[in-house]
């Protein structure tokens, strides 16, 4: 379940300007590698230490890949691809490694995650005080 907050917003431009409200993404507590590699273990025979060593060298093949700019795809979870922004130059000549400003890395969904993703439900997210204050 997704959780979400109603939030205010003054919207100045558009067609109808003025006080609106979003819905707003609540997020949960996030998740460890720790966590996973726990919930890995308690669902196969492979110990915890093992999960997280795997999860461990997990991490630093595909980071080793990403920064030598190459898509890493993880089947049904999607792919994960280096990015980067350039600013634009008169010619060719003047394009070079110090034109490239912002790295980065996108996590493309899959399909089938997308199609899971459109099924997920969403709640409200009660933020009122309860007991002492």
């Amino acid at each position: 379940m997704i959780n979400y907050v109603k939030v205010k917003r003054e919207i100045h431009i558009g067609a109808n300007p003025g006080t609106k409200y979003l819905a707003r993404l609540w997020r949960n507590e996030d998740v460890s590698l720790d966590t996973i590699a726990k919930e890995i273990s308690d669902a196969t025979t492979v110990s915890y230490p093992d999960v997280l060593a795997a999860l461990k060298a997990f991490e630093i093949s595909v980071s080793k890949y990403i920064l030598n700019g190459s898509a890493v795809k993880f089947g049904v979870l999607g792919s994960f691809i280096p990015c980067f922004h350039a600013k634009c130059q008169m010619n060719a000549d003047l394009v070079t490694a110090d034109t490239i400003k912002r790295v980065g890395c996108r996590f493309y969904p899959s399909i089938h995650f997308m199609k899971d993703l459109a099924k997920a439900q969403f709640e409200l997210k009660d933020l009122t005080v309860k007991g002492l204050q």
